[in-house]
């Protein structure tokens, strides 16, 4: 997240010659800003202000009015002067302000409490006295409106003090959840944006005067701190409560659209039939990769792991059948060759090019849409596709299992070669030791695909006589009770 850049010297000149009173008279020695220049006060009164982004506001302090609409132009500053004329009954007390929005009706303005760092459009509620009557959602929202103002006016009255702790206080708190929680975070910042954001703070907490651009970074973080506040029912809810508030937003919704019953039938076939349920590892890893926990770094992070992990894969699978469709080709290169060796070694060959061939292209389109943007667009359309996201991992898995045809067909024709033109003992040898290396491979393939799961201690012939184990405990509570 990109943050606002330290302000140059000119920008601490700027701040201080326009927080002095830029409607005297300037002295020939004076530093002279945009604010000085005659055509940037429309009428005496007004006072123009430019933000540190380029725009440009204005402040009556007579009245204690701000506007955003460009009174240069005759036809708003009558506007604005018949605004002031209406503050001007309000008898608004020191420490406070009315916000005329640009390009509403004059009677829709924001009222702002400076004492107290809240807003609203109503100026009993916003009051110092009526503050203590609030409810916390109230407080929230007059906070996030206060600071909203702040960080596009951040020019004309210093920065409350208690802002800074604040926003210190809150993006520590959000990264510690992000050490405690990690992914499963979704506070407002991520990880290196609190990090960032707090190197920042502190290091402009001590400014004196304060810059600008300091205020208006401080008003933004904030605004967006009880933004978050408000959504996360802060100060509202036990611990507890709050943990499973929390919970229930982790658990996202299933918004897959469920293919037909006969889809599902057919595409578990396919995953535990010919594609060796192969295909439900890459169905675990994009239903991580496209989990939202309420925090766009989160999703992003899964994103680029998930595509890299499968670039990954792939490259190394292309290796692989590489040198495995050179060995199937240098095997078809022997004369008087069986049938059966050829047929077995030609499918090794076509499973092996097939395994090149998709996941060449699957890492080419991976590796060139590494970005959020494009991610939205695949989950999207990996969900909603007609088999759903099964039906898309059964695609994510045809390098592997490709390769695992190809593997199968050349170890079925080295066998077909080895046992051709062999006698009766050395056949039943060869087939023996074929026998030895196959069951040592199903089990080390079987051993570490499920070892990965929690398995149970008992053996798996214990469930035989757990009925009757069963039996003896019940019968010995009943003789307790």
């Amino acid at each position: 997240m990109p943050l606002a850049s330290p302000a140059s010297e000119k920008d601490v000149d700027l701040a201080i010659v326009e927080e002095s009173k830029p409607e005297s008279e300037p002295s020939e020695d004076t530093y002279i800003t945009i604010s000085h220049l005659k055509g940037s006060t429309p009428a005496p009164g007004w006072v123009t202000y430019v933000h540190p982004r380029g725009a440009v506001y204005w402040m009556n302090a007579t009245h204690q009015v701000v506007v955003d609409d460009d009174v240069r132009e005759p036809s708003f500053l009558q506007r604005a002067n018949g605004f002031c004329a209406q503050c001007s009954q309000l008898d608004l007390p020191e420490g406070m302000e009315a916000h005329m929005i640009g390009g509403l009706d004059a009677s829709f303005c924001l009222f702002v409490n400076h004492k107290q760092c809240v807003a609203g459009y109503e100026l009993p509620k916003v009051r110092s006295n009526a503050v203590r009557d609030m409810s916390v959602n109230a407080l929230m929202r007059g906070r996030r409106l206060y600071w909203n103002f702040v960080s596009s006016h951040p020019l004309h009255r210093p920065c409350p003090s208690e802002g800074f702790d604040e926003a210190i206080d809150a993006l520590r708190s959000y990264h510690h959840e992000h050490i405690n929680v990690g992914m499963r975070s979704f506070a407002p910042f991520s990880k290196s944006e609190c990090e960032e954001l707090l190197s920042v703070l502190k290091s402009a907490r001590h400014e004196e005067p304060m810059l600008p651009s300091t205020i208006a970074l401080l008003g933004w973080v904030l605004k967006d701190v009880y933004s978050f506040r408000t959504a996360d029912k802060y100060g509202q809810v036990t611990r507890d409560q709050l943990k499973s508030y929390r919970e229930s937003i982790w658990q996202a919704p299933e918004l897959t659209r469920q293919p037909s019953t006969l889809a599902r039938v057919v595409v578990t076939c396919l995953i535990n039939g010919p594609f060796f349920g192969i295909p439900t590892t890459y169905l675990a890893h994009v239903k991580s990769a496209s989990e939202f926990r309420g925090h766009l770094a989160g999703l992003k992070q899964s994103w680029e792991s998930y595509t890299l992990q499968l670039v990954r894969e792939y490259s190394d699978f292309i290796l692989i059948a590489t040198v495995l469709l050179s060995a199937t080709v240098g095997l078809l290169t022997i004369n008087d060759i069986s049938q059966a060796t050829r047929v077995a070694a030609m499918l090794s060959a076509f499973c092996a090019l097939g395994s090149m061939t998709v996941g060449v292209f699957f890492v080419w389109r991976h590796q060139r849409n590494t970005r959020m943007p494009s991610s939205f667009s695949y989950l999207h359309n990996a969900r909603n596709n007609a088999l759903g996201l099964s039906g898309h991992a059964l695609l994510l898995s045809l390098p592997p299992v490709l390769l695992v045809w190809s593997i199968a067909g050349f170890a079925a024709s080295t066998l077909a070669y080895a046992l051709q033109d062999s006698t009766r003992a050395t056949a039943w040898l060869l087939l023996g030791l074929f026998v030895v290396v196959l069951g040592a491979v199903m089990a080390g393939v079987y051993t570490f695909s499920a070892i990965w799961h929690w398995q149970s201690q008992d053996a798996w012939w214990a469930g035989v006589f757990s009925w009757r184990g069963w039996r003896k405990k019940s019968k010995e509570q009943v003789a307790a009770v």
